[in-house]
């Protein structure tokens, strides 16, 4: 199971007044199980289609641009809207994620109106905004009664100099999952202090984590006579393994008492990425390489997914979408067994003013809200702005996101303050989930922490972690050296920066830090 989501090149010249969409699709999303069929998109896959229209006789169209893997929610919000609003037909255009977003950009540039609502990876709106493609929902937002209920974090996430500019859909973290039966076995809880001088637990620390995927690799310890690994990470270049690596890496470089110091320099955009916080994570992610499947360099998110669900690891490193997976009564092997806690942290930390490490007493964590969710926004073109913004309303409802989120394969994980409280709805699902609440704790631990850490959201997001991605890759495959490696990234930062205007991406990267703390 590959999800691999091709960078595609834009064909058309577009300047920077008109839209400020990057030369290429940024990397692939990276909570989305449901994109694996999209792993190559030929040239016969890249057709948009329309889902008919329900009311041909309505006065107004609300046209929906949408990823095809993320159209069954938009579909039942359509069924409810459409069925109160008669003057109304919601028409949903479904296009290949692969082509996502350059159609988007296209449409911006061009001015074509195609699209009156945009659903895409919120990582994009900084150049939506900074091309006046997308208004803000500020004058809307009065109807849309369940705004309060989403968490704070992805509130803040959708806003840019205190206006709101798109309405979640989706929440991301990157958490630690573990098998039960590993961790609490006693015999291997003799055997692993035997071993190491410490007592079997869920790992806290990176150090820890290595630790325990040392002791689980290679052997079968769940008895069904096949070998298990210590972990699966997604590794796959193009795929998730930027995100994956950057997990360890903010471990490191986010220090508790210096905000947006984690990818750059807050004050003059100079990245971090060749730092000691960043080359101890690489050095850290080349033994992990060691402790899963033989080919995990090449895993992507659905590879690390289904092997978890498999019962191959004692451990894995991923977004909300393996534990969905992982619980699904059809699919999974461990359904029993899955346990859940924060991502590993540290003891310590990269001061990037003293340039030492700082050692704490406590381990510090700093959770990774990697990619940071699915959003959906009004375009500049749209001509109906409150009949889309009604529309947003039902498909952000408790009823239709309750749905998404707790369904295996809709790229859609909780967000809101009633995914995190109702376990009923978890155990009646699709999937009938086992414990939920343990799950949820975590979930809304990660969004909740006073260090946890937001993906880049500066316009060339895309590009800058398709850099380090292609630095981290060529370091695990031993093409190059962790501290060349890293000087590249570091080298394709600065030019990214350079290109865009040094001083148009401080102030969109400040803004990030400003928006999340209200």
């Amino acid at each position: 199971m590959k999800k691999r989501l091709i960078a595609l090149v834009l064909t058309i010249g577009m300047s920077l007044s008109m839209v400020a969409c990057g030369e290429k699709s940024p990397n692939a999303p990276a909570d989305n199980a449901a994109a694996e069929d999209t792993a190559a998109v030929s040239a016969e896959d890249t057709a948009d289609t329309e889902v008919q229209t329900a009311n041909p006789d309505a006065s107004k169209v609300i046209n929906v641009a949408v990823g095809s893997f993320a159209t069954s929610s938009v579909v039942t919000a359509k069924e409810l809207y459409e069925a109160e609003h008669s003057d109304v037909s919601i028409n949903i255009v479904e296009i290949p994620f692969g082509n996502l977003y350059e159609k988007l950009c296209t449409s911006f540039a061009t001015n074509t109106a195609a699209y009156d609502i945009v659903i895409y990876p919120s990582n994009w709106l900084a150049e939506f905004i900074q091309g006046n493609s997308v208004i803000a929902l500020d004058d809307y937002l009065t109807t849309k009664d369940n705004w309060d209920t989403i968490v704070d974090v992805y509130k803040g996430i959708n806003a840019y100099e205190g206006k709101n500019y798109s309405v979640p859909l989706d929440g991301d973290s990157i958490i630690l999952y573990y098998r039960k039966d590993a961790f609490e076995n006693e015999d291997y809880k003799a055997q692993f202090k035997e071993k190491y001088g410490r007592d079997l637990t869920i790992p806290v620390t990176w150090d820890e984590y290595i630790e325990c995927a040392e002791f689980f690799n290679g052997w079968d310890w769940d008895g069904d006579g096949e070998l298990e690994y210590g972990t699966i990470e997604a590794m796959a270049p193009k795929d998730v393994g930027g995100y994956i690596f950057l997990t360890h890496a903010l471990t490191y470089a986010a220090h508790p008492d210096y905000t947006g110091y984690a990818f750059f320099d807050y004050e003059t955009l100079e990245p971090m990425v060749n730092s000691p916080a960043y080359l101890k994570a690489l050095e850290e992610y080349k033994q992990i390489l060691k402790l899963g499947p033989p080919n995990m360099i090449n895993y992507g998110g659905g590879d690390e997914r289904a092997a978890f669900a498999a019962g191959e690891a004692a451990m894995a490193i991923d977004w909300h979408d393996t534990a969905v997976m992982a619980q699904d009564v059809n699919e999974s092997k461990i359904k029993d067994n899955v346990g859940y806690a924060l991502a590993p942290g540290s003891r310590e930390v990269w001061n990037p003013e003293t340039k030492q490490w700082d050692t704490f007493d406590e381990v510090q964590y700093a959770p990774f809200l990697a990619f940071s969710g699915w959003t959906s926004s009004i375009t500049s073109s749209c001509q109906n702005p409150q009949d889309a913004a009604d529309f947003l309303n039902v498909l952000d409802s408790d009823e239709v996101s309750m749905e998404a989120v707790t369904t295996p394969g809709t790229a859609r994980n909780p967000y809101r303050k009633e995914h995190l409280t109702n376990s009923e709805a978890w155990e009646n699902s699709a999937s009938k989930f086992v414990n939920p609440q343990e799950f949820l704790d975590v979930v809304m631990e990660s969004y909740t922490h006073p260090n946890h850490q937001l993906d880049m959201r500066l316009p060339k997001a895309g590009s800058y972690l398709d850099a380090i991605d292609t630095a981290v890759s060529q370091a695990l495959a031993g093409d190059i050296s962790n501290e060349k490696a890293l000087q590249s990234a570091y080298d394709a930062w600065q030019e990214i920066t350079d290109d865009e205007d040094r001083d148009t991406q401080i102030t969109f990267y400040q803004n990030t830090y400003l928006s999340d703390k209200k």
